[in-house]
């Protein structure tokens, strides 16, 4: 690199990761409206880039192991709700998130390295399969018409509460990001309904979460020295749209239960 080159500004790391956002959103988006099974797959994608990155985002120890872990749990997490056609959508979930925590805690035990951080690799591979749990909840409403409005209410949502990562560039605008998340998740939410033919209310409530949640993860994974690099933005970008996948799922429970019919 040339002594000129290095004094070139860098791209903002938050404009990468919306980017990456953006794209993760648009893959879900038009695999939901295309099949379940094809979302399941798109999940099952998703789970293996998130341990493909998760460790090193986070610095873990034993980052061989946290990936196996994570992949093995994950599958078994997408797998849970894949082949499922009808109520009850999550009978296996609860199981295949206990025995992938139950690995992730014996993972350790075979560790040769002294166990550093024990605590911290074990909470954090616990929270990418978590991740993982919330993800997948987003197939159960993929097989109804009124489901696949409510995901893309929901990934509308994070990717414009992304969006407005970018102003935080300006130091002013910084204590306002969460409410402007909100705010234009909620926005974005409302044009999906408008645009379905759907009732606006009940998107608002899906958009208002969706972007603060969404908001939330990358606000935590802000601060990690790591996202420095390419691998580690695609990972907060990958997770801060699984952790919404929750919100399509538990506002059809309560207010739209037609789209769990199936």
């Amino acid at each position: 690199m040339s002594p000129s080159s290095r004094l070139l500004p860098r791209l903002a790391p938050s404009a990468y990761v919306t980017g990456s956002v953006v794209a993760v959103v648009v893959v879900l988006g038009v695999a939901a409206f295309t099949a379940p099974g094809l979302l399941a797959f798109a999940l099952a994608a998703g789970a293996a880039v998130l341990a493909w990155g998760w460790a090193g985002a986070l610095a873990l120890p034993s980052p061989r192991g946290s990936l196996t872990v994570i992949v093995v749990g994950g599958l078994a997490l997408v797998l849970s709700v894949a082949f499922r056609t009808g109520e009850p959508w999550l009978v296996w979930v609860p199981a295949a998130l206990a025995i992938s925590m139950i690995a992730a805690f014996a993972h350790q035990l075979f560790r040769v390295d002294g166990r550093p951080r024990l605590v911290q690799s074990v909470s954090s591979v616990v929270l990418a399969l978590t991740l993982i749990a919330s993800g997948v909840l987003l197939v159960p409403p993929s097989h109804t018409r009124v489901g696949v409005w409510l995901i893309v209410g929901a990934l509308a949502a994070a990717a414009a509460s992304a969006a407005t990562d970018l102003l935080g560039r300006r130091p002013a605008l910084q204590p306002w990001l969460t409410a402007f998340a909100m705010a234009a998740g909620g926005l974005a939410s409302v044009v999906v309904a408008l645009l379905s033919g759907n009732v606006w209310t009940t998107w608002l409530l899906v958009g208002v979460a969706a972007g603060a949640l969404s908001h939330a993860m990358r606000t935590v994974m802000a601060p990690l020295p790591t996202l420095a690099l390419a691998r580690p933005r695609l990972v907060a970008a990958l997770a801060s749209v699984l952790v919404v996948g929750a919100v399509p799922y538990l506002v059809a429970r309560a207010f739209e239960p037609g789209a769990l019919l199936g």
